[in-house]
């Protein structure tokens, strides 16, 4: 398999080297009176299209080059904001020597009346200041396909295999359609339903802050920012597509989005359902389910892979059914007010099949916990988001806006465990059936009112805000758990059937008042006070069952019901130097916070005072539009839950008991963050450098405590401190004529304590990777990248270096898609991931394989059809290794294996006439 591995990448990669004649093209860029034009757009234009062949940019001289221009008739197309597009016709031979094509001078556009432009002409790139535009009818997209078919065409743009999108080298925060947010701030929601051929253009800014929009002040905060501009006739109808398809073993899909944009409203509705493991269902709805971070963190732990609930983490997560839908409807009531609003639903069912091994590490030696279980989960998940902002005057306005969330889940669950100790003999064994039940309810409101006060950068911002959270859980225990008491395996067995409760809920209310002075020569000062509180009650109640016909009775030792409130003060003063490349913001605040509960069960009161001083630095320089440098210094404070501070003994599940600890003081944390980064669009070349560190003072972490049976009882206890560091490294640049080399590594070091049977514990985790990938550096007939990523993890404990682990995940993947006949596509892809290290008794080695042939139909190429096999050899498994403070862990669970799908698209549009037609009078 190895081998079929290697040449498939080989395969792939000899595709980037093709026989063809290159030239690179030098000139400079003046105007009228001799002066360079800097980061003008030079493009290179094929005939008679007009798509994007090759980019490049001026530099501050003017000069620019085009590496690898073709053999072939081109246009060679010059633009510059406030001259008119030059355009010169080249015909290119045979050889590869540079071409050096003189001075060019640029016409002044005396005439240019804004950012009008001349119907029908063509300029594929635009450099507006800050801003880059992408006309995307230079850019070849198919018929049927979505915005990141098209972003991945565009200069500077990458879109990664999990859709997300980075611009320059940076993540993009927002995706916006004409301007407008499209289901809240998700940007995959727009890049992968909106389709290609309704976008006109393809803005790509930094976004400022609203705040430093407001204000004017620049406060270094930025998102990177795509705006797709619609084409005038997509805003005068509706647009979309539907897809269904149906396989092998009753697998189906079916997905579709329908849009209907005009000047003042903007509706679009989405939906999905399928059952091949393609889920719309994100982390924040798990949070929402359950409970909150809060209750998550309930046992002590946050450990994902114990809930039995799904994040979209891919197709390796059992079996997975989704039914999802959702409407984004924004409204200009006037210039004035505006009303942004998106409403989605999500239904996930989800079946579980897991082994687990994990390897315990004790003072004593290595104990090893086996566990079988199978789990299905149902969860229904409601969000509306809405957001009303009316501008009152020229110097002030007021905004609104809310979320509210409803979830309904259930899970049912069966598990099998089994302890060896440290000579691999049987210690103890338990079998659980649980189920459960969750209503929860949430909301969270803000009203925003901001004001310029007279002179300018003189500026108030008051935010008031308010949040209801109600969670309704009850649940059957049913557990028999078995000891092994001595040498001659007699058992003592405990049993367990409960029925369990809970309630809990929150409301929660904040001010934040924020006053900016402006000094002069680019100097401000900035106070800020903010009050926030929460106040919480929970009730938890444990009913004890003879057997599953009995009446239930309270178990008052287990029974328990609290409150609490959590609040704080906190006082800030910032003084902020802005200069034109460089700013600084150095400031100090102060918190005091207070945390007062009360466990109405014994009436045990808890108080708990803290005062910190927060000190924070921010400095930045802009060395270019395209290079930047940040350093970023911060201090915030962590209170322990109530969860972690109650003297509550939590021992419904006998091998794993919790205890709280009411003496525990908060985390203090100093986080320091560097990153640089550089993207030369004249070299298409870009190297990105983080560097982040946090050192945790007061840390809380667990003691654990394990008896003679292996029943384990778990303590929040505070240590002296955590350090965690992480660098991040990536270069790209062009490599051949045609290909592209990305190269990204990552290293994490967290130095943490733990303490087992009260022996400290200090352990060293590492986390390596490295990726690196060959691809294609524009869209072409043929599509090709291929890689490899490695990772290496190793884990150093003080109390014995002979339980040091480390293991490794190696990835290589390859990616072919080629465009033939006009209509046809075929496209195949290749994971092969391989497990290894002396953690675990054996590696384990997962070939994916997929592919798929498609032909487009109908009038225009409006309907698609698609033949895809999924795992066509059959060998996909869930697997994952991951290592914490005091174990190691590897689970296999259930996956989606082969399958054959049949799907057809189809494209929805109907468009009424153009209401105008503007032409730039001074070009025609």
């Amino acid at each position: 398999m190895n081998k079929a591995i290697l040449l498939l990448l080989a395969c792939c990669f000899s595709l980037f080297a093709t026989a063809q004649s290159y030239h690179e093209l030098r000139g400079q860029l003046l105007d009228s009176t001799g002066a360079p034009l800097p980061n003008a757009s030079v493009l290179l234009l094929s005939t008679p299209d007009s798509l994007l062949e090759q980019f490049a940019t001026s530099n501050n001289m003017g000069h620019f080059r085009i590496k690898d221009a073709p053999q072939g008739n081109w246009i060679l197309q010059v633009s510059f904001v406030g001259f008119k597009t030059f355009n010169k016709s080249l015909n290119l031979g045979t050889g590869n020597e540079p071409i050096d094509l003189g001075v060019l001078q640029l016409e002044e556009d005396k005439v240019l009346l804004g950012e009008f432009e001349v119907e029908g002409e063509q300029v594929p790139i635009r450099i507006k200041g800050d801003t880059v535009e992408y006309n995307a009818g230079s850019f070849k997209t198919q018929p049927n396909d979505v915005v990141e078919d098209l972003l991945d065409q565009l200069p500077g743009i990458e879109v990664q295999k999990d859709g997300s999108i980075k611009a320059m080298g940076e993540d993009v925060d927002k995706v916006l359609v004409d301007g407008k947010e499209f289901f809240g701030n998700d940007p995959k929601i727009a890049t992968k339903n909106l389709p290609a051929d309704a976008i006109d253009k393809v803005q790509l800014f930094d976004k400022q802050s609203e705040m430093a929009e407001f204000t004017g002040i620049d406060d270094g905060e930025r998102d990177k920012t795509i705006n797709l501009q619609l084409k005038e006739d997509k805003k005068l109808g509706y647009f979309g597509n539907v897809t269904g398809g149906y396989g092998t073993d009753n697998r189906y899909k079916g997905k579709f989005n329908i849009n209907r944009f005009n000047k003042k409203a903007q509706i679009s509705a989405i939906g999905m359902a399928n059952n091949i493991n393609e889920q719309g269902f994100s982390f924040q709805d798990y949070m929402n389910l359950m409970g909150g971070f809060d209750q998550m963190m309930a046992n002590g732990s946050f450990d994902l892979s114990n809930t039995g609930i799904p994040l979209d983490v891919g197709r390796n997560n059992g079996l997975v059914t989704t039914t999802a839908g959702g409407i984004n409807f924004n409204y200009d009531f006037s210039p004035k007010t505006e009303w942004r609003s998106s409403y989605f639903y999500n239904r996930l069912e989800n079946n579980i099949e897991r082994e687990s091994l994990r390897q315990n590490f004790t003072d004593d030696g290595v104990y090893t916990t086996n566990e079988n279980s199978n789990s299905t989960t149902q969860n229904d998940n409601h969000r509306l988001n809405f957001r009303l902002k009316h501008k009152i005057d020229t110097v002030q306005d007021i905004t609104l806006k809310g979320n509210v969330g409803y979830n309904e889940g259930l899970s049912m669950s069966h598990s099998e465990t089994q302890n060896l100790d440290v000579n691999n003999e049987l210690t103890n064994s338990g079998i659980s059936n649980n189920r459960s039940n969750l209503n929860r309810l949430n909301t969270q409101s803000n009203l925003i009112y901001r004001r310029r006060l007279g002179k300018p950068g003189r500026t108030l911002v008051t935010d008031f805000s308010f949040g209801l959270n109600n969670n309704e859980q009850t649940s059957r225990v049913d557990a028999v758990n078995r000891f092994v008491i001595d040498t001659l395996n007699n058992l003592a067995i405990d049993t367990l059937l409960q029925n369990q409760d809970q309630t809990s809920e929150q409301f929660n209310y904040g001010v934040n008042a924020a006053y900016t002075e402006p000094l002069g020569n680019g100097k401000f000062l900035q106070l800020n006070y903010a009050r926030n509180q929460y106040t919480r009650e929970l009730r938890k109640n444990f009913y004890n069952l003879e057997d599953a016909a009995a009446l239930a009775e309270l178990n008052t030792d287990l029974s328990t019901a609290y409150t609490n409130t959590y609040a704080y003060d906190r006082g800030v003063l910032n003084f902020r130097l802005n200069r034109k490349k460089t700013s600084l913001l150095l400031g100090v605040g102060v918190q005091y916070s207070t945390l007062q509960g009360k466990v109405l069960t014994n009436n045990v009161a808890i108080q708990r005072t803290f005062l910190n001083a927060l000190p924070r630095l921010h400095w930045s320089r802009d060395f270019s539009s395209s290079s930047r440098m940040h350093f970023r210094y911060e201090t915030n404070v962590g209170e322990p839950s109530m969860e972690q501070l109650q003297p509550v003994v939590d021992n419904s599940d006998p091998l794993n008991i919790y205890v709280g600890n009411p003496g525990l003081d908060a985390e203090f944390r100093h986080n320091l963050n560097f990153n640089y980064m550089f993207y030369s669009q004249f070299s298409n070349t870009g190297f990105f450098v983080s560097l982040g560190s946090t050192y945790t003072e007061n840390k809380i972490t667990n003691a654990v405590t394990i008896d003679s049976l292996l029943a384990q009882t778990t303590q929040p206890v505070n240590t002296n401190s955590e350090t965690l560091l992480n660098t991040y490294i990536g270069f790209n640049r062009p490599l051949f004529r045609k290909a592209k080399i990305n190269i990204e590594t990552n290293s994490t070091y967290i130095r943490g304590i733990t303490f087992v049977n009260s022996l400290p514990n200090n352990t060293d985790r590492w986390i390596n990777s490295v990726d690196f990938s060959i691809e294609n550096r524009k869209r072409g007939a043929v599509n090709v990248a291929v890689g490899t990523r490695y990772a290496l993890n190793h884990t150093a404990y003080s109390i014995s270096s002979e339980l040091n682990q480390q293991f490794t995940t190696s990835l290589y993947y390859a990616d072919l898609d080629i465009d033939f006949l006009k209509k046809w596509s075929l496209g195949s892809s290749m994971d092969y991931t391989i497990y290894a290290g002396d953690a675990f008794d054996t590696n384990q080695e997962i070939p994916i394989w997929k592919a798929h042939l498609s032909r487009k139909l109908l009038n225009n190429d409006r309907g698609l059809l698609k033949v895809t096999v999924f795992d066509i050899l059959d060998e996909n498994r869930g697997f994952n290794r991951t290592s914490q403070l005091n174990y190691l862990q590897e689970d296999r669970t259930n996956a989606l294996g082969r399958y054959v799908m049949v799907t057809f698209t189809y494209n929805l549009s109907r468009f009424g006439k153009k209401e105008s037609i503007t032409i730039d009078e001074g070009r025609r």
